[in-house]
């Protein structure tokens, strides 16, 4: 480590993965003694050198697949390089997919007493901080329950109340804030605000919200298919993001039928391809139908698919969970296909993009990426001249004119 002052510090890094086609290729690959080769070679991370200093706000931002995720893993040493080196200084605490590092048969108290354990506090600490983690949670009665029965967004507010309690040197998020709503968004930014601001903590925020990284971080890390493109302020290099973000669209890089690169991926399921509507645009109020075919690679117990609509610059305008609908249902191993239907699209003219999540019975992200899938919406029998400037949606709204007199007598009356 060059200086006290660098928490982190990253040269030549890099990751390759063995991916293999099928569970039993694993065994083959072992069995063949390297005479065969059953798997082929992905590279998530590509000759990567940085360092951070202690109390910056790091915001790592990419498309899907860029390598942010396998990184913050690195970090907090979940993934050893296949090249290079990593050198961190500090007391690192993640939050990285749902509900790593949870059992899912503790309840979450126990959960939490475990955690504190893996971070080197005893229990005599842990249950000194164990208000004020169940107080940030705000979960009520389920803390005594087994994590398994959480929702996605249990999961997330539990796991941060842990993480930002444990008193962090190096806090890494890795996206899973999106889970939660706005409200508790705002909650946890504060915190790691008066994380950062109070106690000098280091912050390394992986988020696809880049407004949310050019208000909170100070610097960020740009990623491109594995290679760290941009290393600077964060105004500089969200702009460069939003640019190649609109270079890629116009230039049709992520067209329909082409292997789709995910942020979240441990090989039991495989998108192959997703769909809106017959390609053509589609208008306004018509029906909307989005197709999804996937691979599982082994039986799952319960899949919960999360489906939404978003622009470019990923402000999502409306998200679907199929356990809205219904309990996780069992799913054998296989390929299968989705169809999700919208009756009426309120979205206004414009182009959209589907984001997908995929996730299983407790929670745990599977597959999830925006930008999976571009589509068109058009005004067709609108008379599009008539249409606000500016908003998303074209709600239903009604309108009434009423004249003074019939308007005053339908406030309530004083007295």
């Amino acid at each position: 480590m060059p200086s006290d002052e660098i928490v982190i510090s990253a040269r030549n890094l890099a990751k390759s993965y063995r991916l293999f086609g099928h569970p039993g290729d694993r065994v083959k690959q072992f069995l063949s003694l390297g005479l065969k080769r059953y798997h082929r070679e992905f590279t998530a991370l590509r000759d990567v050198s940085f360092d951070i200093r202690r109390g910056e706000t790091i915001g790592i931002i990419g498309r899907n697949g860029s390598g942010k995720s396998t990184l913050l893993q690195l970090v907090c040493g979940i993934l050893k390089p296949s090249a290079g080196t990593i050198a961190v200084n500090g007391r690192v605490s993640a939050l990285l997919e749902l509900g790593a590092g949870f059992n899912p048969e503790f309840t979450g108290r126990e959960n939490v007493y475990f955690q504190g354990a893996i971070m080197g506090l005893g229990r005599a600490e842990m249950e000194a901080r164990f208000a004020a983690i169940a107080a940030f949670a705000d979960i009520g009665e389920f803390i005594d329950q087994p994590v398994r029965t959480y929702s996605s967004g249990m999961f997330v507010r539990l796991a941060f109340a842990v993480a930002v309690h444990v008193d962090p040197d190096i806090l890494l998020v890795d996206e899973a804030l999106a889970v939660g709503d706005q409200v508790f968004q705002r909650k946890c930014i504060d915190h790691m605000e008066m994380l950062h601001r109070e106690l000098g903590a280091t912050v390394l925020l992986v988020s696809h919200n880049i407004r949310q990284v050019e208000r909170f971080c100070s610097r960020v890390l740009l990623l491109d298919q594995g290679r760290l493109t941009f290393e600077g302020s964060a105004n500089e290099g969200c702009n460069l993001y939003y640019q190649s973000t609109e270079q890629a669209t116009q230039a049709g890089t992520e067209a329909r039928g082409r292997p789709l690169a995910p942020d979240v991926f441990d090989g039991r399921v495989t998108v192959d391809n997703v769909n809106v509507g017959d390609g053509s645009a589609i208008g306004m109020h018509d029906p909307l139908t989005i197709e999804v075919e996937l691979e599982l690679h082994e039986d799952m117990k319960g899949l919960e698919v999360v489906a939404g609509m978003h622009t470019q610059d990923l402000i999502y305008v409306a998200l679907s969970s199929s356990a809205q609908r219904t309990a996780p249902a069992p799913m054998p191993r296989g390929s299968h296909r989705i169809r999700i239907r919208l009756l009426d699209n309120l979205l206004r003219p414009g182009n959209y993009w589907i984001g997908l999540g995929i996730y299983d019975q407790i929670g745990r992200p599977l597959w999830r990426g925006d930008h999976v899938c571009p589509f068109a919406v058009s005004a067709k029998s609108v008379d599009i001249t008539r249409l606000p400037t500016s908003g998303l949606l074209d709600l239903p709204f009604e309108w009434d004119f009423l004249p003074a007199g019939e308007a005053s007598a339908s406030r309530p009356q004083k007295g």
